[in-house]
C-alpha cells in the first residue's frame, strides 16, 4: 500500500463515521405521530378536482381498417 492509499482509507473511514453519526443525530427522538389529526387515512388532503379519463384518447379512436 502506498501513502496515498492509506490517506484515502483513513479519510473514507472518517467520512463514513461522520455520516452515520449525522444520521443518528437527525433521527427524531420519542414518539412520532404518523397520521396526525387525520381520521381518514385514505386521502383526506386530496383535491376535489375531477379525475382525468383513465383511457388515453388514442385508445378511444375507432380502428381504421385499410381495404374495407
Amino acid at each position: 500500500m502506498t501513502d496515498l492509499d492509506l490517506i484515502l482509507a483513513v479519510a473514507g473511514t472518517i467520512v463514513t463515521v461522520l455520516v452515520v453519526a449525522g444520521m443518528i443525530l437527525i433521527t427524531p427522538r420519542g414518539e412520532v405521530e404518523l397520521f396526525g389529526d387525520a381520521t381518514d387515512p385514505q386521502g383526506t388532503d386530496l383535491s376535489r378536482a375531477d379525475a382525468k379519463s383513465p383511457v388515453p384518447t388514442a385508445a378511444r379512436r375507432r380502428e381504421s381498417r385499410v381495404g374495407h
